[in-house]
């Protein structure tokens, strides 16, 4: 019995005679109303599918494939194919690739394309004549492509949450990268190639009724690309058009992401679906693209406040970046000790951490970047993070995930997987465990590891080893750090150094330090932050009349403040006759760095930012131990030396913005030393005490 109700297999045979080999463009059921009496013949001219371009730099589409080797008939009920011999094109896809796309095809349409034969229960007799026309080469192609077919549909159901196709990949390895690009040693992967996307969308466009096409193209224009530019897709009906065409107006990311929006909004929910999951590295690329240009763009320059953000691209300075030697980080050079300011460890740009030395092939997984207070850690991470956005370094992450140590309890309670504890902190990462096949690179940054509240617990916590797998958080961020976790990712880790110590040595594979500004950078960085150059480089040399301005703008937190300072100072015309004071600049960021103490220890909230007894106490103190130490002629101090003046460890801990730790010799914090961020922080404050006479 047929599967059309009262039509015979008879009538169904008498409809196909004639009927022409149809393309998808032109697919259309007859209405129900039309009887059987009535039905017409369409006539016999060869229907020319509309994929069919031969356009030297446009790909050849599986769709195209398939339409020239089907013959397909239109009844009431929708169309049907009948299969034949699948032949390949040497200048199409490789032929795995073909293999796929029909396989992916016929799973996407099984709904509405039947064959003949789930139509007819028993071929008749022109049927039989047809298959014995058949060369037994073809039969032998077609046996052995569904032998493949079959031994694939018996893997796991684990399809790592994207659909595959497989292209041919370059043989030639990509040209070495110029210094300060990062990872650039592979070739982009085949999935975020414009030739996998634009196949994509020209496969789903394609399918679509010419009535559909025409409602895709007006839910496009209610975007804002197309809203005053509507003519220019108003007349493009062929899908390879209308897909290059938006891919030219919007770039690839968006195109995509528009085409399943707009697959969606004309109620093709399915095709939509099988798109994004085509195409989910792109869409997700895409996605966490936007999200970081939204997040990391705009930059506060010392404290947030509302109005006063910068474009990082507009402000940043690179500081000096080293891989970690024996120095200590502190500039020891004042007034009085001229100790110029050389860097004697190998420098690196922040953007290559990751890239191996010339002389150590080891590839690099884990980086832990540390730097004293008001260094720059964050700010360099952000810019690392936009360059990647912008495609200007590391191109050979796929994607690049964030995680600040300070929202990383926010996570849900309960154990998580860690696609789950992702999919919490970005919603664009639902779903996407193929991050861990070995082809997919990520970037995880964990920033500011001395606002992370969890143990980290190397030696008792459970070893993790599937992204699909429930545990703590402590016990996932340690096995993401041990390498258990995603081993293929790679993962860095700023911290200031008192908290990098929490992470054991032997799981870095390399550690790097942030120093700031040399002489050039303090110039370059006066110069760009504002728009009037000449108003630049005239606060510079103000700045440099004052040698103990000059030293400590080696901070470039330092240097914002005098610089901000300055530029509004200049706009009175007598102001420059006389060396500026400096007074005001130590005390205004020794109030900065404590504002900043609270926002990262206590919150942000009104009642957070306001100055405590405590706090107050606490600068007096600090100030009478600075004292203690100019008199014995020592620019360090010990965990003692706090308890001499009614301090405690976790009175510094959670004001570390003023000093950092220089040595450990053992995990008892009796045996810790630390240093005022700079010699002249220390002067200043032992100074505020003989003044006040405390």
């Amino acid at each position: 019995m047929s599967n059309f109700g009262e039509y015979s297999d008879s009538e169904v045979d008498r409809i196909m005679t004639g009927r022409p080999p149809s393309s998808y463009g032109s697919m259309h059921s007859d209405d129900d109303e039309d009887d059987d009496d009535d039905f017409k013949e369409p006539p016999q001219k060869q229907t020319e599918t509309r994929l069919r371009l031969y356009r030297s730099e446009s790909p050849e589409t599986a769709i195209t494939e398939r339409t020239h080797t089907h013959q397909s008939s239109i009844y009431q009920d929708g169309p049907f194919l009948r299969q034949q011999s699948i032949t390949h094109k040497e200048e199409s896809f490789p032929t795995r690739y073909d293999r796929e796309s029909m396989n992916l095809e016929q799973s996407e349409l099984q709904s509405e394309v039947r064959t003949e034969r789930a139509i007819n229960e028993e071929p008749n007799d022109r049927d039989m004549e047809e298959l014995h026309e058949i060369d037994l080469p073809e039969q032998q192609n077609e046996s052995a492509a569904m032998e493949v077919r079959e031994e694939r549909t018996k893997e796991p159901d684990y399809d790592y949450d994207e659909i595959v196709l497989y292209f041919d990949e370059p043989k030639e390895p990509p040209p070495h990268p110029p210094p300060g690009s990062g990872l650039r040693f592979q070739h982009t992967h085949s999935s975020l190639t414009l030739r996998h996307v634009l196949t994509a969308m020209v496969n789903s466009l394609s399918r679509l009724h010419p009535a559909d096409i025409s409602y895709y193209k007006r839910s496009l224009s209610s975007h804002c690309r197309f809203r005053k530019n509507y003519p220019m897709i108003a007349d493009l009906n062929d899908p390879l058009d209308l897909a290059d065409k938006m891919i030219e107006v919007c770039g690839m990311g968006e195109a995509l992401y528009l085409t399943v929006r707009n697959l969606q909004n004309i109620g093709k929910d399915d095709m939509a679906k099988i798109l994004k999951k085509t195409c989910r590295r792109a869409l997700l690329q895409y996605d966490l693209k936007i999200a970081h240009d939204r997040r990391y763009y705009s930059l506060y320059e010392g404290r947030c406040r509302p109005g006063q953000q910068r474009y990082i691209s507009d402000v940043y300075v690179e500081p000096v970046t080293v891989i970690k030697g024996t120095r200590e980080p502190i500039n020891l050079e004042n007034e009085v000790r001229r100790i110029p300011y050389t860097i004697q460890e190998t420098e690196i740009r922040a953007a290559d951490i990751f890239c191996p030395l010339p002389n150590d092939p080891k590839p690099i997984r884990t980086v832990m970047m540390t730097g004293i207070p008001a260094c720059g850690l964050t700010v360099a991470v952000n810019k690392v993070i936009i360059d990647w956005m912008e495609g200007k370094t590391n191109q050979d992450f796929q994607f690049v995930f964030p995680l600040p140590a300070k929202e990383l309890h926010h996570a849900k309670g309960g154990d998580l997987s860690f696609l789950e504890t992702l999919s919490s902190y970005f919603a664009e990462a639902e779903n996407i465990g193929f991050i861990e096949k070995e082809d997919c690179l990520s970037l995880f940054i964990i920033d500011a590891l001395e606002l992370c509240r969890h143990k980290l617990d190397f030696e008792n916590n459970e070893i993790v080893t599937s992204a699909r797998k429930k545990a703590p958080l402590d016990a996932l961020l340690t096995s993401l750090i041990k390498g258990t976790l995603l081993p293929n990712a790679r993962v860095w880790i700023t911290s200031h150094v008192t908290a990098a110590y929490r992470i054991p040595p032997n799981l870095i594979d390399r550690f790097v330090e942030l120093r700031g500004f040399t002489d050039d950078k303090k110039e370059e960085y006066f110069t760009k932050r504002t728009t009037d150059p000449e108003l630049g480089r005239k606060v510079f040399n103000h700045m440099k009349r004052s040698k103990a301005l000059e030293i400590i703008c080696h901070l470039p937190l330092f240097s914002w403040m005098v610089a901000f300072i300055f530029e509004r100072a200049f706009r009175d015309p007598e102001y420059g006759k006389h060396p500026p004071g400096i007074t005001a600049f130590y005390s205004q960021y020794i109030v900065v760095q404590m504002n900043r103490s609270f926002e990262k220890y206590r919150g942000c909230s009104v009642e957070a930012q306001k100055w405590r007894d405590d706090d107050k106490t606490f600068i007096e103190m600090m100030g009478k131990m600075a004292y203690r130490m100019i008199q014995d002629g020592r620019d360090w101090f010990t965990v003692e030396d706090l308890i001499s003046v009614n301090l405690t460890y976790e009175d510094l801990r959670s004001r570390d913005e003023l000093t950092t730790e220089v040595k450990r010799a053992s995990e008892d914090n009796r045996t810790w030393v630390f240093k005022f961020v700079h010699v002249t922080i220390q002067e200043y404050m032992a100074c505020h005490v003989c003044i006040c006479g405390i």
